[in-house]
Order: C-alpha cells, then structure tokens, then sequence
C-alpha cells in the first residue's frame, strides 16, 4: 500500500533517528498537530499525503536530520493528488 510519498517520508524518519513521539512533539512546537497514529498511517500510505501546513511542518522537524526538503514532500504529494491527464497537460506547458 505503499505510495511513492509515503516511502519519502518513511525513509526520512528512518533515517532522521527520532521516534514519532518526537516528530509529533517538534512539529506541535511549530503549531502542528497530529496523532502518532496519523504519522504512522501517512508513513504507510494507508492516509493520503497531508496538508500543506503539515509538509512544512515535518519538512522542518526532518530536514536537519535527513535529505527531506518541504519541497520533495509537495512534489510527491501533488504527483498522487493530482490526476495524471491534469500533469501531462501541466508538464505540455498549458
């Protein structure tokens, strides 16, 4: 069930080392908040990619720990949300 978002973001928490408890708590400092069970769903691809405010917010908890950028995060995000008719025709310059 994985997406191509999820993995991104699973693979920053890996590899930023902190817990979900930790990602959750620094991400609330910044006025996001969110379950661990939500984090854990979006990590799985079992939720569709998050709100933007909620990118920002994982984006800057994680980037100093891993190579996710707010960025990537959007970029996936988009790339699943967004029908594939839609890309082709925004890729095509209309």
């Amino acid at each position: 069930m994985k997406t191509k978002y999820a993995n991104l973001l699973r693979d920053a928490v890996v590899e930023s080392n902190l817990t979900y408890s930790k990602i959750i708590d620094k991400c609330k400092e910044k006025g996001v908040s969110f379950s661990g069970s939500y984090l854990s769903k979006l990590c799985t691809g079992w939720m569709p990619p998050p709100s933007d405010d909620i990118n920002r917010a994982l984006a800057e908890v994680l980037s100093p720990v891993s190579s996710i950028t707010y960025e990537k995060l959007a970029l996936a995000k988009y790339k699943e949300i967004i029908p594939a008719d839609i890309l082709e025709a925004i890729a095509a310059g209309q």
